[in-house]
């Protein structure tokens, strides 16, 4: 990628994601295609059950069963006029009964996003997703002190 600005997948922390069990619920869709088909029709607010170990951090991205991102992480998505739709997803801890609010992504529309360079879905081999972001999406979560997440430069282009 000679002379263009570095791109970067973004993870979650392999260490942090073990210490989270989200419950996956009958009225969401774990397939990513099902899931964008019947987007619309999910109710306005969901819970889900978790439970957490004691050294869990909610991270601002969580895609290990459904693709989540926090309050944080919207907020720079909308900096960058980047169209998203989502559903707030409230987390309740099965222990504590403490309530973690995030966004659950429609990904449908980031697919097919050739016209945003700076915030990208992939779909994988396996059929997961994994999202690429532009060196300014990366330094504007870092900036607000984002957490639980990683970025891994792309070697491809983009």
């Amino acid at each position: 990628m000679k002379g263009s600005l570095p791109y970067f997948y973004i993870k979650e922390n392999l260490e942090n994601i073990r210490g989270i069990r989200i419950y996956t619920s009958d009225d969401i869709p774990r397939n990513m295609d099902t899931l964008n088909e019947r987007f619309y029709e999910l109710s306005r607010d969901i819970v889900l059950e978790i439970e957490t170990t004691k050294i869990f951090i909610f991270p601002d991205l969580m895609l290990n069963v459904y693709p989540l991102i926090s309050e944080r992480f919207k907020e720079v998505l909308v900096l960058f006029d980047i169209e998203i739709f989502t559903k707030r997803v409230m987390l309740a801890d099965k222990a504590s009964r403490k309530i973690t609010s995030y966004y659950l992504l429609y990904t449908k529309n980031l697919l097919k996003a050739d016209f945003n360079k700076h915030f990208k879905a992939v779909r994988e081999d396996d059929g997961k997703i994994k999202f690429t972001i532009s060196l300014d999406f990366a330094e504007s979560l870092i900036r607000r002190g984002v957490k639980g997440i990683e970025f891994v430069e792309v070697e491809e282009d983009v």
